[in-house]
């Protein structure tokens, strides 16, 4: 419930960073807040052929989600990830676990993209950190800073953006609205990835929910899906962002990244995202130490 401000004062109030109001004295809690503003071009001719899908998905349009990046190895689509500074991006770990993944040189980076193939920029990646206690077998510590070689141009503002971090203290309440979104499988069975990024709306779920579907569950992880499973990420997903927005018209947070589940899109078995809010600390030092 308590938010911590740079000089070390704690306020009592839910979610205060980055909310438009300033409530630290030394005013630390409204910094840093260029980020989680979606500006969606609506088209005029929206199209009328089926939905294609996460999974239970729908075509988001262009500039609804501009921190959602593809990242291609060996010039394939192979996971999602978000931009979160100028030069830096935050993925899953899972995505460079195998020796031949963690070769940045094969790896490049396609932002401000709404359909495959054409990004408004694509940056090759200079390294990749992944968290030094990743656990392979159980997907603890899942996740993954990039260092893109050249940070994206400032004038593709309306179609890239970084997504805001969470403060540590980060509450999820009933207000928020939370989307996963990417280009990967719209089904378990599916073989075809669609070209159109696929948003959908899920449900964050209490840590005991998490634990009925799946038993022992880290608290770096969280689980948020629908009952019917017909909401969820996929296979192709991988790394991408879980955003959540407090408010109507209000900044989107990076509240999860897509890291596992059972299957895709099953009832009861959520998907399950690494818990951004945990690892506050440890993306500052990297981003700003390195």
């Amino acid at each position: 419930m308590w938010y911590q401000c740079s000089n070390g004062a704690c306020i009592l109030k839910k979610n205060a960073k980055c909310d438009g109001f300033h409530d630290c004295l030394d005013r630390s809690d409204e910094k840093d807040c260029a980020c989680g503003q979606s500006t969606p071009v609506k088209r005029v001719m929206e199209s009328t052929t089926p939905q294609e899908r996460v999974v239970g998905g729908v075509n988001a349009v262009e500039g609804e989600w501009p921190w959602q990046v593809s990242l291609h190895f060996s010039g394939h689509l192979y996971c999602g990830a978000s931009v979160i500074t100028s030069e830096w991006l935050i993925s899953a770990a899972h995505c460079f676990s195998k020796e031949r993944l963690s070769d940045p040189r094969q790896w490049m980076a396609h932002l401000g993209m709404l359909t495959q193939g054409s990004a408004k920029h694509v940056a090759e990646i200079r390294r990749i950190v992944m968290h030094e206690y990743y656990n392979a077998r159980n997907f603890d510590y899942d996740i993954a800073l990039l260092q893109l070689r050249k940070a994206w141009p400032s004038n593709l503002a309306p179609f890239i953006q970084p997504v805001c971090l969470p403060a540590p203290s980060q509450t999820l309440t009933e207000k928020h609205r939370c989307w996963v979104t990417g280009w990967g499988y719209r089904s378990e069975q599916d073989k075809i990835l669609p070209t159109v990024l696929q948003k959908a709306e899920v449900n964050v779920m209490s840590q005991s929910e998490c634990k009925r579907a799946y038993g022992p569950v880290s608290p770096r992880m969280l689980c948020a899906g629908v009952p019917s499973g017909e909401r969820d990420a996929c296979r192709g997903d991988s790394g991408g962002p879980l955003s959540c927005q407090a408010s109507e018209g209000g900044r989107w947070f990076l509240t999860g990244i897509v890291s596992w589940g059972s299957g895709c899109g099953r009832p009861n078995f959520p998907g399950v995202y690494t818990r951004v809010a945990k690892f506050i600390y440890w993306i500052n030092s990297h981003i700003y130490n390195s």
